[in-house]
């Protein structure tokens, strides 16, 4: 008598290579989603300098950067502006204190320089405000 059909070892088989594969494959997903999201906040963080230091060179008023290390926040001031926000879960300032830099006009200059590290949840990056018109860049470490 034939029978067309799998048996159980054969489908036991299949199912386990199957969940194999889609192990290999999930836990990759999480670190690219994780990275994904630091990724968002720091270009987030990029564009809130910018407009802080643009605010600051069309208004002719000065305008204010707070970092938080506290509670991994930042906030910015000016005179038509007013934000705050939060770092996604994984990024944190190693600094944990207050720090203020204002953009001044009419060139948008920053008060100071420093180089402030962020950590993530695999990498480290470095927010680094140079000398001159309101340089600043964001490096992997």
């Amino acid at each position: 008598m034939k029978q067309d059909g799998f048996t159980l070892i054969e489908m036991l088989l299949v199912l386990s290579i199957s969940f194999i594969i889609l192990g290999i494959s999930v836990l990759p997903a999480g670190n690219l989603m994780t990275h994904l999201l630091e990724k968002q906040s720091l270009d987030q963080l990029k564009i809130d300098i910018m407009y802080l230091q643009a605010e600051a060179i069309t208004t002719n008023q000065e305008s204010i950067l707070l970092l938080n290390g506290n509670n991994d926040t930042y906030s910015g001031k000016s005179s038509k502006l007013a934000l705050s926000r939060k770092f996604t879960p994984t990024l944190h300032f190693q600094e944990k204190s207050e720090q203020t830099f204002r953009f001044s006009p009419p060139f948008g200059n920053i008060s100071r320089f420093k180089t402030i590290i962020i950590q993530g949840q695999n990498k480290k990056y470095a927010l680094i405000f140079q000398i001159g018109k309101g340089r600043f860049r964001i490096d992997e470490i």
